[in-house]
């Protein structure tokens, strides 16, 4: 019975201090490999942009073969999105930035920092305008992602609040705050990709006034 015992507690040993260092190589190295795929689309849509880009370029540049590109991506749609989703936490942080109350001095101020994160991130700005323009499924894609930042917006501005209540009398609401994030995007794009020529500060002073006043009327 002892000899029993001990086999049974030496098995069960053996069995929780079983090496684990080789699973953490393996996501490691899987880890490695996507990011070396996604380096390689961000150059390749930054050199010959998203339309212009197959897949074996993407391949080749990775230095990676087909099948362990389609083990993370099932196409060259969802590695864009893979990139964008590197963008999107930044703009999260910026919209987190904006006053709940803002003046209008302040709310320009934000929109600079905007601005300068497109400006920054210009391969991936241009990108989300690429797939917007080329993949009708994306439209979901970007829909959500003003989704999240209106409801990110919503949890401390009352006007958002109401915008994003999903209540009825709200819904005229709803329609405004996602045009106003809309008309923000489409500005900073089309003055960091699109090399729109137009006084910025006057843009930037038209849409504080407008985003304001929604704030402040709709509180």
């Amino acid at each position: 019975m002892s000899s029993v015992r001990t086999k049974t507690r030496t098995a069960g040993h053996v069995k929780r201090t079983r090496p684990r260092g080789l699973s953490v190589l393996h996501q490691e190295q899987i880890e490695d490999s996507r990011q070396r795929i996604l380096a390689a689309a961000e150059a390749a849509f930054t050199r010959n942009s998203y339309g212009a880009t197959p897949v074996d370029t993407i391949i080749t540049i990775a230095g990676v073969s087909r099948a362990t590109f389609y083990k993370y991506f099932t196409n060259k749609f969802d590695l864009a999105k893979g990139l964008i989703g590197i963008f999107t936490p930044k703009l999260y942080a910026v919209f987190d930035a904006l006053p709940d109350r803002p003046t209008r001095s302040q709310t320009r101020r934000w929109l600079h920092k905007l601005l300068k994160l497109y400006e920054d991130n210009r391969q991936f700005t241009a990108l989300l305008g690429e797939v917007s323009a080329s993949e009708p499924e994306f439209f979901p894609e970007t829909t959500a992602i003003n989704t999240r930042l209106l409801e990110r917006l919503a949890t401390r501005i009352p006007a958002f609040g109401k915008a994003m209540s999903g209540r009825r009398e709200h819904a005229r609401l709803h329609v405004m705050a996602h045009l106003r994030i809309q008309h923000l995007f489409a500005f900073c794009n089309s003055v960091t990709s699109k090399g729109w020529v137009v006084d910025v500060e006057a843009g930037i002073a038209c849409l504080a006034d407008d985003l304001t006043t929604f704030i402040i009327d709709n509180g």
